[in-house]
C-alpha cells in the first residue's frame, strides 16, 4: 500500500506540535504513540521552540545593538551548545586565542565543545576544528562592516533583507549558505534587530540536505534530489497553505523549511532506509 506523503508531512507538523505541547505542559511520556517519535530526535515545528534557539535569543537578544551582534549569533550557530556558548559569554572584542582558549578548557574538563543539531566540518581542511573556528572568525571579523550593512541597511538605504544577509554571510569562506540562512533566520527572529521587520521575513528561505530530500519526499515518495527546490518548495508551500491543521500556528518558509528536514528524517527512519544520528527516549 503506497504512502500519501503530502498527507504523511501533514501528520508529522501536527503529531511533533503535539508532543511539543505535551512536554511544555510537563505530562509524562510517551507523548505519541508512533514508534518513530518515541524513538527518534526531532526539531520543533517552530525553530524558535527548539531548546537552543530559546537558550540563544534570551542569553543573546539583550545584545542586539551591539556591532558584534551578528558576529556573535555566527559564533553561537557554529558551537550550537550552550554550555560552550556560556563559557564564552557574549564576545564583545575579536579575540579569537580567547575564544579558542576557553573552548579548550571545556574540552578538558571532558566536556562537548559542539552541539550536533548541525554537522560543522573543516571543510576539507587537515587542521583542527578550533583552528578552523578561528580562522572563520578570522574572516568573518575582517568582513564585519559589509555584512553588518546588508544585516541592518543604512542611513540612506534602511531596508534590510535577509536574502542580502544571507548572501553576505556566504562570502565568509567556511559559511555555507545553510548556516547562512539559520543565521539569518535567528537574526530576522530577534525582536529589535532590523531583519525583524524585512520584506521577505516569511518568505525568505535557503535549503539544506535534509529540507532538499524532504521536498523529495513529499513530490516523488523517495529519498532524492530536486533540480528547482524552490520551485518545488512552492508547490509544498501551497499544499500546506491550504491543509493546515488548524491546531498548529502557522510557519514562515525558513520553520517549513526546517519541518522538511525533519520530514526526511522521519520518513528514512519510517520507511527503514536510514537512520537518526541522535536518539531520543519519548517512552519514559
Amino acid at each position: 500500500m503506497s504512502m500519501n506523503y503530502p498527507e504523511l508531512l501533514l501528520y508529522w507538523i501536527k503529531e511533533r506540535y503535539a508532543v511539543f505541547q505535551k512536554k511544555e505542559q510537563g505530562l509524562p511520556a510517551p507523548w505519541s504513540a508512533d514508534p518513530v517519535f518515541q524513538n527518534t530526535y526531532f526539531c520543533n515545528v517552530h525553530r524558535e521552540n527548539d531548546r537552543v534557539t530559546r537558550w540563544i535569543r534570551a542569553a543573546y537578544s539583550p545584545h542586539v545593538a551591539h556591532p558584534l551582534f551578528e558576529y556573535n549569533m555566527v559564533l553561537a550557530r557554529f558551537l550550537n551548545r550552550p554550555d560552550s556558548l556560556e563559557a564564552i559569554g557574549f564576545v564583545e572584542e575579536h579575540d579569537t586565542l580567547d575564544v579558542c582558549t576557553t573552548l579548550a578548557g571545556v574540552a578538558d574538563a571532558g566536556r562537548p565543545i559542539w552541539g550536533n543539531a548541525y554537522v560543522i566540518t573543516t571543510h576539507g581542511q587537515k587542521m583542527d576544528k578550533l583552528a578552523y573556528l578561528a580562522q572563520v572568525l578570522d574572516l568573518l571579523w575582517a568582513q564585519r562592516e559589509p555584512i553588518r550593512v546588508a544585516c541592518r541597511g543604512t542611513p540612506d538605504w534602511p531596508v534590510a533583507l535577509c536574502s542580502s544577509a544571507s548572501a553576505a554571510l556566504q562570502r565568509v569562506d567556511g559559511i555555507g549558505s545553510f548556516l547562512a540562512g539559520q543565521v539569518a533566520a535567528d537574526l530576522k527572529n530577534t525582536i529589535n534587530h532590523p531583519l525583524h521587520s524585512a520584506p521577505d521575513r516569511h518568505t525568505f528561505v535557503v535549503p539544506g540536505p535534509g529540507s532538499i530530500r524532504g521536498v523529495s519526499w513529499f513530490l516523488n515518495g523517495r529519498s532524492d534530489t530536486t533540480g528547482d527546490f524552490h520551485g518545488a518548495f512552492r508547490i509544498v508551500r501551497d499544499y500546506v497553505d491550504k491543509n493546515w491543521p488548524a491546531e498548529v500556528p502557522p510557519v514562515d518558509n525558513q520553520d517549513l523549511q526546517n519541518c522538511l528536514c525533519e520530514f526526511d528524517k522521519y520518513c528514512r527512519v519510517k520507511n527503514g532506509t536510514g537512520r537518526s544520528k541522535r536518539k531520543y527516549n519519548g517512552i519514559k
